[in-house]
């Protein structure tokens, strides 16, 4: 019984440690997952780290471009925006420049899932009706 309650006791100290670094740790951050700066200068650094702490990210999180590396390094969404704003600060382009392209992909659509997967269903059990626009199909294996 103790070994499982220190055991919890230590998660829950890890979680609320994790958790208390998580909100401020992107305001400070100066290496994001997904992005390597080789080759930057230090004014480019520090333009890059200005930019992506300013601009909000377009994967429809509602947070900046930096916040989204740190708090949801998965996202394609702010690597690609992250990437794109590195690459433009090494072609030579100015801060201003680069803020207008994050501009303009910010007012691109959001991302969509894959395309739907067709699954023939004829002959099955359904509920709903034939014309909805989503299908749930669910598959179970009894053994």
């Amino acid at each position: 019984m103790t070994t499982s309650r220190n055991a919890f006791v230590i998660a829950l100290f890890a979680f609320a440690a994790a958790f208390a670094q998580t909100p401020a740790s992107w305001q400070s951050a100066t290496e994001f997952p997904g992005l390597d700066q080789t080759g930057l200068s230090a004014a480019q650094k520090q333009n890059l780290l200005n930019l992506i702490r300013a601009q909000s990210c377009s994967c429809g999180c509602t947070m900046h471009i930096a916040e989204c590396r740190v708090k949801d390094p998965r996202c394609g969404v702010s690597r690609g925006l992250a990437a794109m704003a590195m690459r433009e600060l090494r072609e030579g382009k100015t801060a201003d420049a680069i803020r207008a392209d994050l501009e303009r992909r910010m007012k691109e659509a959001p991302p969509v899932l894959d395309e739907a997967v067709k699954i023939p269903i004829d002959g099955d059990p359904v509920k709903g009706p034939s014309t909805a626009r989503i299908t749930l199909v669910e598959f179970s294996d009894f053994q």
